[in-house]
């Protein structure tokens, strides 16, 4: 800083200050009570000067300092989030949830380092970091699925069945398992040249139905292995312009691909029923959405709107949920400066929402939130 620069922002300086200082109301000494405390000292002007001239000196001093390129102050840590509905309950999570990487069951941290999980009831599915895929139920110590699995394995509504696509042999062999304690595996699907991806989309288990039906997509393959019917043999090809997203407790979710392909964000999707001869009938039809979530009995979604999720986006700042087939909507509001982060909303019975807040800048920690729906209300837990 040069010295003509130093001299013109002292004569500023003093000239504000004379400014201010002149311009200070100096209020009456209060009136004593004779059994009031007795006051430490009576200076009513004294900080209001210094305060003024703190705040002009550090105003002066970030305008040098921003003609001089240094560094810019730094935002504050974002603080912990205040939701506190009374009538939300503040007690830990009775599903499976993670929070910060970390996979919580019962109350008690599984190991290791958690990317992805789906819970149905105390059922659970999750993924690590290094891509190795693990699952547990009550009654069965948490187990890795010993397979080379390129798209996610899916799990039935009711948490009863898995199934995924295993490519470790270099080929595509559709399987699966049974999650109770006594469960037994599915065996292979009784599919010839299975083929492990179609025009450069890998072939994926799209769902698995409460009753075992087991679907596979793929860019040009429709088809339902009726995995747990008879002797386990059955396949059936199902409409090849129709495209299942994912089996819900209220049915599967469809989205109809007569005009080409599409996604549930630009085209409505609907529930559906499959036959065992895989004929699809719609039961509802469903708003357009980024990500959604059906409750367990099947009477309520939850969803991230259409578009509200598109490029890196990691949060939305509202959820909006509705019983399916009616109309009028719930909105379900993050804390200012917070956001649901994607992916971790899920539903811990029909009418709880449990999810996962972070803040939009950097600085606060994750937390957890537990919304009741029907109410709109939330309140931030622990873990």
């Amino acid at each position: 800083m040069t010295t003509g620069m130093n001299a013109e922002i002292e004569e500023m300086l003093v000239r504000e200050l004379h400014e201010v200082a002149g311009g200070v109301r100096v209020p009456p000494l209060p009136a004593l009570s004779t059994d009031a405390p007795r006051p430490r000292a009576a200076r009513p002007w004294q900080p209001l000067l210094v305060a003024a001239a703190v705040a002009l000196l550090v105003g002066l001093v970030a305008i040098v300092v921003g003609q001089q390129g240094g560094d810019a102050p730094q935002p504050a840590p974002s603080p912990s989030p205040s939701v506190s509905d009374p009538t939300v309950s503040g007690k830990a999570p009775t599903v499976p949830h993670l929070l910060d990487r970390r996979l919580y069951v019962d109350g008690v941290q599984v190991p290791g380092e958690w990317w992805g999980l789906e819970a149905r009831g105390q059922v659970w599915l999750a993924v690590q970091s290094d891509g190795s895929w693990w699952w547990s139920g009550p009654g069965v110590d948490v187990q890795r699925i010993d397979a080379q699995i390129e798209q996610a394995p899916a799990i039935s509504p009711d948490g009863g069945y898995i199934a995924f696509i295993d490519v470790s042999s270099g080929a595509a062999h559709l399987t699966g398992f049974d999650t109770q304690p006594a469960g037994e595996g599915f065996g292979p699907a009784p599919i010839d040249n299975l083929p492990v991806s179609e025009e450069g989309v890998a072939l994926g288990v799209a769902a698995v139905t409460d009753q075992g039906d087991v679907i596979v997509q793929g860019a040009r393959t429709r088809l339902m292995w009726r995995a747990q019917f008879e002797d386990q043999r059955t396949v059936v090809d199902l409409p090849a312009d129709q495209r299942v997203l994912q089996a819900t407790p209220g049915g599967l979710v469809v989205v109809d691909e007569s005009d080409g392909p599409t996604d549930a964000a630009t085209t409505q999707a609907y529930l559906a029923t499959v036959s065992g001869d895989g004929r699809l009938t719609e039961v509802a039809t469903l708003p357009t959405y980024d990500d959604l979530v059906v409750n367990p009995g099947g009477t309520w979604l939850a969803r991230s709107p259409a578009g509200s999720l598109g490029g890196e986006v990691s949060v939305v700042g509202t959820l909006r949920a509705q019983e399916i087939g009616a109309e009028d909507e719930v909105v379900l509001e993050a804390p200012e400066g917070w956001g649901f982060a994607n992916g971790t909303w899920a539903w811990e019975d029909d009418e709880h929402l449990i999810a996962t807040l972070l803040p939009d800048r950097e600085g606060g920690d994750a937390q957890l939130v537990r919304c009741h729906v029907p109410l709109g209300a939330c309140r931030t837990i622990r873990s």
